[in-house]
């Protein structure tokens, strides 16, 4: 399995350093900007010729540096006709896709630095990296993984003033399953995972009010902040305003980290090997209640990032994440099956037998239900009623 090293490199000679990124990001965006044109000029085939190009720029890059940005531009391209084509057969439920874009900071109005050298072209060792024209640099951080060097890519981050690392390896899962156990996951935005590990007495619920709580704090700092630079300098953005939605984005993926890692630690523990997960991709595609929930729907909530971190962490204990629809799990009544129900927040309550419930347990017992899960109806019961939340 494939994982991220990040790291930070402080350069011997950083104006060294600097060339090399400018040559790697000019030669990006004059690719993109040849192929841009290619696209949009209706009366041609696609232009995916890149030689010249690389004969302009091997001098400056070096052949294989530029062999890889070719390669990373070609890749973009495809990936972007491939969603185009989906686009096509199912305008009404995906979104237009953009053309590749620049390495550019609008901000700033400037190339986006970046640097990406072939795993056969560098060398990590001793605290020191090394790349090719003799650009090498300290590194500041302990690489997390060890395994197979894949490419690595760096980017210059211009609003803390540092140069960051991300160097692809091949690596095996740390740990193996003991056992042959499923855990059902509901996920969502209060309460970012709630499970029902198979044999186990009752769901568990990792409680999300927290996160929610601080993101509404900053979401409160970043409007008054806004609302300032348009009074007084009528302007909408500010290296202060930047830090702040980087901070806010920092602390929402810390805490589902946590998250992930205790909940998959505690089905390591209870010898789960398959992790089952409602798929909620395109939630947001029909959502409209009211401005609050919206916003937490819209901005706070990431359903791709929680299931990319759960997805990693399981992988990382040799687990399995299946994915399955989900629609209609919080709906159904997993004791007496009758689909009246009354919602009112997080409660769920049954017309038909009249038990009062946790409504993301009831989505987790469904997901295990509908998967063939043999529950007791003492444990439906004890598992609806009474999750153990963690905080």
């Amino acid at each position: 399995m494939k994982r991220t090293n990040r790291f930070n490199i402080v350069w011997d000679d950083s104006e060294d350093a600097r060339d090399l990124a400018l040559g790697c990001s000019t030669l990006w965006n004059k690719l993109t900007h040849k192929r841009r044109q290619s696209f949009f000029d209706e009366d041609k085939e696609f232009d995916w010729s890149s030689d010249e190009l690389y004969d302009d720029f091997k001098g400056w890059v070096g052949s294989a540096t530029a062999q890889q940005i070719i390669r990373k531009n070609n890749s973009a391209w495809k990936s972007f006709f491939s969603l185009l084509d989906e686009w096509k057969d199912n305008k009404e439920e995906v979104d237009k896709p953009s053309p590749v874009g620049y390495w550019k900071d609008r901000d700033e109005d400037e190339k986006e630095l970046k640097i990406l050298i072939r795993n056969d072209c560098y060398s990590i060792g001793d605290g020191t990296v090394k790349l090719p024209f003799g650009v090498k640099g300290e590194v500041v951080g302990q690489p997390h993984w060890e395994g197979k060097q894949g490419r690595l890519e760096i980017i210059y981050d211009r609003l803390e003033d540092c140069w960051r690392a991300y160097q692809s390896v091949e690596v095996e899962p740390r740990h193996q399953p003991s056992g042959q156990k499923t855990a059902y996951v509901d996920l969502g935005v209060i309460y970012p995972v709630t499970a029902y590990i198979e044999g186990e007495e009752t769901t568990v619920a990792y409680n999300g009010r927290p996160l929610l709580s601080k993101w509404w704090l900053y979401n409160k700092q970043i409007e008054n902040t806004q609302s300032t630079l348009k009074e007084e300098n009528d302007r909408y953005s500010s290296e202060r305003l930047e830090r702040m939605f980087r901070k806010r984005k920092r602390v929402f993926k810390d805490r589902i980290r946590k998250i992930m890692h205790d909940f998959v630690e505690r089905c390591y523990q209870a010898g789960v090997d398959t992790i089952v997960a409602g798929d909620l991709n395109g939630i947001r595609d029909n959502v409209n209640y009211n401005k609050k929930s919206n916003s937490m729907i819209h901005n706070f909530w990431s359903h791709k990032y929680l299931v990319d971190r759960l997805r990693w962490t399981a992988e990382n204990y040799g687990m399995e994440l299946k994915l399955i629809d989900e629609r209609g799990t919080s709906s159904k009544c997993p004791r007496c099956g009758s689909e009246a129900k009354v919602r009112r927040g997080r409660l769920y309550k049954c017309k038909e037998c009249g038990i009062e419930a946790h409504r993301d347990a009831v989505g987790a017992l469904n997901i295990g239900l509908a998967e063939g899960c043999n529950i007791p109806s003492e444990v439906i019961n004890r598992a609806m009623t009474r999750p153990e939340v963690v905080s």
